[in-house]
């Protein structure tokens, strides 16, 4: 029992400090975001009208990247809200002590409830950067698919962690 005390105590350190870096991203990126959709943006297409090749033509519209980046901001919004509650939560030492507890027990309720807390918080900063590198393709195509494919890579590797560990 006292080693899973120690297990449930360094998650939950880790959990706060994880916490507070996603805080820390989703103030800063919502803030930019939120400043993009409330400005005047250029339309991609003005760019460079005269051009047709498929590298420097816009594959997106201004209302396009500005709802790209709008859906950002929501992402970032959301994630700033569940990183907030949880940090909330977690600052109450009754809820330290449950949540102590329930990991101790391994209880069903509280694995399905840290396996979609983490799935959520691991998901929705990467969709929301995922949302930026579109809106930047419509901009600069190369470097927004080349944001796009990291983006999706480092996504699906995260996944792939979240699946292997949270098993």
């Amino acid at each position: 029992m006292e080693q899973a005390n120690d297990t449930a105590e360094r998650v939950l350190n880790w959990l706060d400090g994880y916490l507070k870096a996603l805080i820390a991203i989703s103030v800063f990126g919502g803030q930019i975001t939120f400043t993009v959709i409330v400005s005047e943006i250029a339309d991609p297409a003005t760019l460079s009208p005269t051009s047709t090749d498929a590298e420097t033509k816009s594959f997106f519209g201004m209302e396009t990247v500005r709802m790209f980046v709008a859906l950002s901001w929501l992402f970032f919004m959301v994630e700033l809200g569940i990183a907030a509650l949880v940090k909330i939560l977690l600052m109450d030492e009754y809820m330290k002590g449950a949540t102590r507890t329930y990991f101790a027990r391994r209880k069903k309720s509280f694995l399905y409830i840290y396996s979609g807390l983490t799935f959520l918080l691991n998901g929705l900063p990467l969709v929301a950067f995922l949302f930026l590198a579109l809106a930047v393709a419509a901009y600069v195509p190369v470097v927004g698919w080349i944001g796009v494919g990291l983006i999706s890579l480092f996504t699906l590797a995260v996944f792939v962690l979240w699946a292997k560990l949270d098993a």
